[in-house]
């Protein structure tokens, strides 16, 4: 039997980060950045991976105001979730503070050369740590 995986995404209207962690280690990790086709790509990824629980970032209200992106990720989720097996879970995660997280550490990724990538392409941290945070919060060793 194959191990199961969670998929953590950070939805973005011009582009979308996409994570992924093993049910048996608990660790995410940055898969890649979607820049369009987003539902179509994540399909393409359910079909290599056998994933179990789809994490999808939904940053909190401040002020209990409601924004554009709140729309849009809600819209992104019902799509997802009716392209997807319904035996998969998608769960909406609040993602407070993470683009900050992952913009800190992509910075010092940069700065110790691990990585080449323009600095704008972060997304796929901020996935993971939204994934990470998820694990961390729901999920007993």
């Amino acid at each position: 039997m194959a191990d199961k995986f969670y998929l953590g995404i950070d939805y973005g209207i011009k582009k979308t980060g996409v994570a992924i962690a093993q049910k048996v280690t608990n660790k995410s990790r940055p898969l890649k950045i979607i820049y369009n086709n987003y539902i179509d790509e994540i399909d393409k990824i359910l079909e290599e991976w056998d994933i179990d629980k789809i994490i999808v970032g939904f940053p909190s209200r401040v002020g209990r105001k409601k924004s554009k992106i709140h729309d849009e990720i809600n819209n992104f989720v019902t799509s997802l979730k009716n392209k997807v097996n319904p035996s998969i879970k998608v769960i909406l995660f609040d993602e407070q503070l993470s683009s900050e997280l992952a913009k800190n550490d992509f910075a010092e990724m940069r700065n110790l050369g691990f990585t080449r990538k323009k600095y704008s392409d972060y997304d796929d941290i901020s996935a993971s740590i939204i994934l990470q945070s998820w694990i961390n919060e729901n999920i007993m060793d």
